[in-house]
């Protein structure tokens, strides 16, 4: 201590050292998913990195010391997902945060991070737009898969309510009894995908849905245990989506459908972006070309109609016009 040293702080340092020696990437991944993932991310998050610390972080890289993980590691982890490119790079991405919180509790020095600088997988951006006729299918693989026992009564629901409100997988299984007005024909979510309230508006179609939702708890769509949200939509769109025969169509292609079905009756792209819950303009704008296409086909009904005035208003071919004589006055 004389010497201007801190006894205390080079114990801690050497405890920490010998705490990276011995910390593998599997045992670190448990703490930051308890210390770090489930207390301060969205459930639907956690979730998510639950099952790429399960399925592909432990399998590949559990056994390496956090301490030694080195980029050749995870370029060879990275390298060998590439039939499945957007996971993998979903996956480096989670390790990459697992990272940066072991240097936040000094098990790897600062700026250590060996997910830096990954060259990630180029990804197609995917949509896909069902048609009036497609979504017609949709609603009755739904009904199909129901009826047959395929899906419950809540799965087919949630369902329907994604279709007939655009609204997110994770917001339908979200929503409680309580924050339904009846009245104003509409739901609000005290949290939402954006981080804010999301009001969900709901058509007559959407509130014969919930009026026929049988009430198990405090969700809508219910779980199978007690108070539990359901768990798994995009399951149950699986099973009714092959009745349909849209086997190509994920569920969030819902929300997409529900939009381009709004943009193709020409609602602005301001409203569309008011009715998904979006917080920036910019997201919407996926929909821009079907704006236009709407405004391309207001144009061509205007055309006609202004030809159909013209001809209206136009004599008709070889028709004789007898022109009207002047009559001049006589002079006084």
């Amino acid at each position: 201590m004389r010497a201007g040293r801190d006894p205390l702080a080079e114990r801690a340092v050497r405890r920490r050292a010998a705490e990276a020696g011995t910390t593998t990437v599997a045992d670190f991944a448990d703490r930051w998913l308890v210390e770090h993932v489930v207390p301060k991310l969205k459930a639907a998050t956690a979730a998510d990195y639950h099952a790429i610390v399960a399925n592909r972080i432990k399998p590949k890289l559990g056994h390496l010391l956090v301490a030694k993980l080195a980029k050749e590691d995870v370029l060879g982890w990275h390298a060998s997902m590439a039939s499945i490119p957007r996971r993998a790079n979903y996956a480096v991405a989670t390790l990459r945060s697992m990272m940066t919180y072991a240097e936040d509790v000094s098990l790897r020095p600062p700026m250590s991070n060996p997910c830096r600088r990954i060259t990630l997988y180029r990804e197609r951006a995917r949509e896909r737009f069902l048609s009036e006729q497609e979504i017609g299918k949709a609603a009755e693989g739904i009904t199909t898969a129901e009826r047959a026992g395929k899906i419950g009564p809540h799965a087919a629901a949630g369902l329907r309510l994604a279709l007939f409100t655009g609204a997110r997988s994770g917001e339908v299984t979200a929503i409680e009894w309580s924050q339904i007005d009846w009245t104003r024909h509409f739901i609000r979510l005290p949290d939402s995908k954006t981080n804010e309230p999301r009001t969900i508006h709901l058509s007559e179609a959407a509130l014969e849905v919930l009026r026929g939702v049988p009430r198990v708890g405090r969700y809508v769509i219910a779980g199978a245990k007690q108070d539990e949200p359901f768990q798994n939509l995009s399951r149950a769109w699986m099973v009714a989506r092959k009745n349909a025969g849209l086997e190509d169509v994920r569920l969030h292609d819902l929300r997409h459908s529900f939009a381009s079905l709004a943009a193709g009756r020409g609602v602005s792209l301001q409203m569309i972006g008011k009715l998904l819950g979006h917080k920036v303009p910019a997201t919407t704008q996926r929909y821009a070309h079907l704006a236009r296409d709407a405004v391309s086909a207001v144009n061509d009904e205007l055309g006609v109609a202004m030809v159909a005035a013209i001809e209206k208003e136009a004599p008709a071919a070889g028709t004789v016009v007898k022109l009207q004589r002047r009559r001049h006055k006589s002079a006084p």
